[in-house]
């Protein structure tokens, strides 16, 4: 029996045996220039569509038939985040080979591919535009992010993001370069995985101005990068709507498994809490203490967990998240469940298939504030509980359930050699559901017996990209690059809200059972977008750059009788580094110069020339004017210029910088018909306005220490922006409270209104009242001039990490009308003190009043007539600003781990970190928080903090284990 073992054994092992004689492997070590390990790293054969990822130690091992090697030569690659990738020609002979690689440091990260156009990629080093890159997925390994404006925020020259609250969701808007021309909302076009998506603002029913983000949706944790184009030079490509930039987001894809493992899994759990950041102040509101009573500290959740891996035909990256985030007031909380699967395959050396998925399913619930009597806020600054009573207050129910889909499906085949066909369709698929819900047990003022009300919205938007591209030589120096295609959208929305009030049973909030409807409605839009394309690409010597490409564009929304609309780009760079004379301490110095031309589509029903609807009156049924257009409106038209250079000099710097000139024409301004003509039904639209912009973006890294234990990265961003209306065809525009304005010769958003100049007294120097500015004044704006960031990244004793990053804004206003309003209604501490002071008021009993015609009565006044609420323009406040955004120390215990208990062959990763977000406010702005606007990120009104909730001081422990 005991010689049947061996003989079994054979038997058993031996395919086994001839397979490991019929494989070819090439295995090796990458190596940093340190000696240290780069686990992670992919080494792959391209002309194979095989390779593999280092293990803990930096080794790798491909595996190959031999009867597909058999003597081949290839192209071995090998690429890692942050390093210089490498190339090695090989001779597939024998049994196996041994190569290893040394990676140097990309400090600057100069070889990273970025996108240039719709259909262009090229390495930073030679890109012609300024293009912006956030690597999302390593700043979330040292960092922990609640959404995406957060991931962007402070990291790219030229952009700013604001949230418009500290609601949980909440809306928020970007403010790219000089803000674009006059139309649209300025925020730039938004892409997924080459999905175009929306950036919308849903507000529904609302709670007082607060609308949430459809952005809130996106887990952030599968990003691995955010490009950004700047404006029409960079991104005339995409057409109209790139005026205001455009945003690319990258997610994860499959990488190759470490050593002989197919794929690996990383856990990421976050666990913290958001927090009350600035408490209000006695001297300030009389009612503070109940204003800082009803803040909370809200409960941070999140898991997270992917699996990532695969072979040279086929690699994988899944993920699933479940993130709970409570808000800093009670009926403020988001529950999001998120699941994605991306797959790359490669089923010959010619042919990709990629697939892009994820399902979201997000439910949201917003607090009552802002302009609104039900809210928390405005019943506890203006007066205690004057408007509604606390337990009302609580009991009301806003509750927002979002399912969304997005999917993208790409095809790239290369038939012969030097011709790539590119093919791609996507889908961004969102079902909104509202259900606010004022209860009958509830005392509110303006409602009976109960309300409910339904707000139902569906988007469905697709995306369909066609282009081909053929790569030449012209010369033996001189390279092109053609690439033409065409981008189509079709995008359907659909509406339907009811509201009902007069329940007859607390329990049974059924719409239908309402006794009364208060309203219902439904709406229906659909826009179709076109453009084809042609972009052409040249090299010269590898050291001269040149871009002619044109763009055609048809939209549903421009009139008949301008139905289409061309946009045409140029740009140049010439790498000066490679000229003899040059210096020989910069290892990159690029000139760059483009010009480009982009625009904002006309409104929806803005070509039309007559717009009916159904009106159901005292006359019966009918129909009567909604609007009237203009059947040759067309887009707005913005056209810019860009000159810059980047340059990496002694081996420790690198510095970008952009200066920029923008103009906007075509415009499109709304103007009313005079009642003579009868169609009064609406104001008008026309393309005549105009509006210019200019400024400088500049990025500093600078890399002093460097080593095997010690690494110090630090960036500074300084941005300028100015902009001026110069054309609004005779009027002007002013926003919703009739203090922002657009207006010829002055700047977008500018506050534009009447203040006290001073105080008014009698002969014997008793105070009469304020004395008002002759006419309205320009009385700054809410968007600062001069804004930037400065950041660092430290690691020290080899596995610590210390990271921190502020941001600071000059030249910043903004309208504090929660103090206005707490004036009107008696809770301002220092105005009522004032008033006793002047003898008006008995409120403040131990003040004694000032002596009439008294120089000390004399400054009282004087600021007292400063606080008169009947001028709004003395409660426009300097906003400068100086924020420590993020902070975070993280320990990889990586090493440790693997050094004495051994777990390095199942435990790859073991990386522990605090975190903490707006750790230190310093502003010149008396209010809660300079970063809010009251009526949401899409409107006119802008900076305006009317009972807007601060945004939270956050704390966040993580830990991520890699398996």
């Amino acid at each position: 029996m005991k010689k049947k073992i061996p003989l079994l054994l054979l038997i058993l092992l031996l395919p086994f045996s001839l397979m490991a004689q019929n494989t070819f492997r090439i295995m090796g070590t990458v190596t940093d220039t340190y000696g240290e390990p780069l686990i992670g790293a992919n080494v792959y054969i391209p002309a194979m569509n095989a390779g593999a990822a280092t293990d803990m130690a930096g080794k790798y091992v491909i595996e190959l038939s031999k009867d597909i090697a058999k003597g081949q030569q290839v192209v071995l690659n090998v690429t890692y985040v942050g390093y210089k990738s490498k190339s090695v020609t090989l001779t597939l002979t024998g049994n196996s080979i041994q190569q290893d690689f040394e990676l140097k440091e990309d400090v600057f990260e100069s070889e990273t591919i970025v996108v240039t156009g719709i259909a262009s990629k090229t390495s930073k080093a030679v890109a012609e535009v300024s293009v912006a890159r956030v690597p999302a997925a390593q700043l979330a390994e040292i960092q922990s992010y609640q959404g995406l404006s957060q991931l962007v925020s402070g990291k790219i020259s030229g952009v700013q993001v604001a949230p418009s609250s500290g609601n949980v969701g909440s809306g928020f808007r970007f403010f790219v370069r000089g803000g674009g021309g006059l139309n649209g909302d300025e925020q730039p076009v938004i892409y997924i995985d080459g999905i175009r998506v929306e950036d919308a603002e849903i507000e529904g029913y609302g709670v007082g101005g607060q609308g949430s983000s459809i952005l809130a949706n996106l887990n952030v944790q599968d990003i691995e990068n955010i490009e950004v184009l700047k404006g029409p030079a960079a991104a005339a490509m995409y057409g109209t709507d790139g005026s205001n930039g455009v945003v690319l987001i990258t997610t994860k894809s499959g990488k190759l498994g470490a050593g002989l493992r197919p794929y690996s899994i990383t856990y990421k759990y976050d666990y913290g809490y958001n927090t009350q950041a600035y408490k209000y102040k006695k001297d300030r509101f009389e009612s503070a203490d109940g204003a800082n009573g009803i803040y909370q500290d809200g409960l941070i959740r999140n898991h997270y967990v992917n699996f990532s891996g695969g072979t040279g035909a086929l690699r994988y990256y899944a993920s699933y998240e479940n993130r709970l985030e409570n808000g800093i007031l009670p009926n403020s909380s988001m529950d999001r469940s998120s699941v994605r699967l991306n797959l790359s395959a490669y089923p010959t050396e010619n042919l990709t298939f990629q697939l892009n998925s994820a399902f979201i399913f997000n439910d949201i619930q917003r607090p009552n504030n802002d302009n609104n009597i039900y809210g928390w806020l405005g019943n506890t600054l203006l007066r205690l509980w004057y408007f509604t009573d606390s337990t009302s207050v609580a009991s009301i129910k806003d509750l927002n359930k979002n399912n969304q889909y997005l999917g993208s499906f790409k095809i790239t085949w290369k038939p012969i050699e030097n011709l790539e066909l590119n093919a791609g369709v996507g889908i961004d698929d969102d079902d909104w559901r509202q259900d606010q819900i004022f209860p009958v047990t509830g005392n509110y003022s303006t409602i009976n017996k109960g309300q409910k009300s339904i707000y139902n919205r569906h988007n469905r938007q697709f995306t369909y990209d066609l282009n081909a591209r053929y790569n030449y030589n012209i010369t033996n120096d001189l390279r092109g690059s053609s690439v033409i295609g065409a981008q189509i959208l079709d995008r359907k929305l659909t509406t339907n809200f009811m509201q009902a009030e007069n329940f007859g049973s607390q329990y049974i909030m059924n719409i239908g059972s309402g006794l009364t409807i208060n309203e219902y409605n439904e709406g229906f839009s659909h826009l179709r977008q076109a453009g084809i394309y042609i972009d052409n690409n040249f090299s010269f010597q590898d050291q001269y750059f040149l871009t002619l490409a044109i763009r055609r564009d048809y939209a549903s929304t421009i009139g008949e009788n301008a139905p289409s609309i061309t946009y045409p780009k140029v740009s140049l760079a010439v790498r000066m580094d490679k000229y003899d004379f040059f210096p020989e301490f910069f290892s990159l110095f690029k000139l760059r110069a483009a010009y480009g031309e982009s625009g904002q589509l006309p409104g929806t029903n803005d070509a039309i020339p007559l717009l009916w609807q159904a009106y159901n009156g005292g006359a019966g049924i009918g129909g009567i004017l909604n609007s009237i257009g203009n059947a040759s409106i067309e887009p707005e038209r913005i056209k810019e210029f860009e000159v810059g250079f980047d340059t990496e000099f002694l081996n420790m710097f690198a510095l970008e910088f952009t200066y920029y000139n923008g103009n906007a024409n075509n415009s499109i301004i709304y103007k009313t018909n005079p009642p003579s003509s009868g169609l009064t039904a609406s104001t008008v639209p026309f393309n005549i306005g105009a509006m210019k912009n200019h400024g400088f973006e500049t990025l500093l890294q600078i890399n002093p220490i460097k080593g095997r234990d010690y690494n110090l990265d630090v960036n500074i961003i300084w941005n300028y922006q100015t902009n001026e209306v110069t054309d609004m065809g005779g009027q002007e525009i002013p926003d919703g409270f009739d203090v922002n304005y657009i207006k010829e010769g002055m700047k977008k958003h500018e506050f534009y209104t009447f203040k006290t100049i001073g105080a008014r007294f009698d002969e014997s120097g008793k105070y009469l009242g304020p004395q008002v500015s002759d006419g309205r004044v320009d009385l700054g704006n809410p968007i600062p001039d001069h804004t930037g960031s400065i950041s660092f990244n430290f690691r020290f004793l080899k596995n610590f990490n210390l990271y921190a990053l502020a941001e600071w804004g000059l030249n910043n206003k903004v309208y504090n009308l929660t103090r206005q309003f707490a004036i009107q209604f008696g809770n301002d501490t220092e105005y009522n003190i004032l008033r006793a002071k002047l003898g008006l008021s008995s409120s403040h009993s131990e003040v004694t009043p000032l002596e009439v015609g008294s120089p000390e009565y004399k400054a009282a006044a004087e600021q007292y007539a400063k606080l008169y609420i009947g001028y709004d323009g003395n409660f426009i406040e300097d906003a400068d600003y100086f924020t420590v955004r993020e902070v975070s120390l993280s320990y990889d215990f990586t090493e440790l781990f693997s050094q004495y208990l051994q777990t390095s062959s199942y435990l790859q990763k073991v990386v522990v970190g605090f975190s903490v977000r707006n750790l230190l406010k310093l502003t010149k702005y008396s209010g809660a928080d300079y970063e809010l606007n009251f009526d949401g990120g899409r409107s006119l009104s802008r900076g305006s903090d009317f009972l807007t909730l601060q945004n939270p001081r956050t704390y966040t422990f993580w830990v991520q284990l890699g398996l």
